[in-house]
């Protein structure tokens, strides 16, 4: 599903912040229109029609670094939870 179908489908503004998005080019400045991937494969999402919206670049890269800085801070902690597990049956 390209831009522009979606541009018909859901129309100009950003999936995530509401406002308008540009569709002119150059495309890949912060305030360009891309597709948003709402489950994305690497969660266990399919790459389908009906999980795909448009964002603009910022709000697209804002909510990708979110969530890998979760992902980072979810393995942090988990490894802490191991390390004071093991020190624990050590005793």
């Amino acid at each position: 599903m390209s831009v522009q179908a979606l541009r018909s489908t859901f129309g100009p503004n950003c999936h995530w912040c509401g406002l308008a998005m540009d569709f002119s080019e150059p495309f890949g400045r912060p305030e360009s229109a891309t597709i948003e991937h709402l489950v994305d494969s690497t969660f266990g999402g399919m790459r389908s029609p009906k999980h795909r919206r448009l964002a603009h670049a910022a709000c697209n890269h804002a909510r990708n670094e979110f969530r890998m800085q979760a992902e980072r801070q979810f393995r942090q902690w988990i490894a802490e939870h191991q390390a004071s597990a093991k020190t624990l049956n050590e005793k």
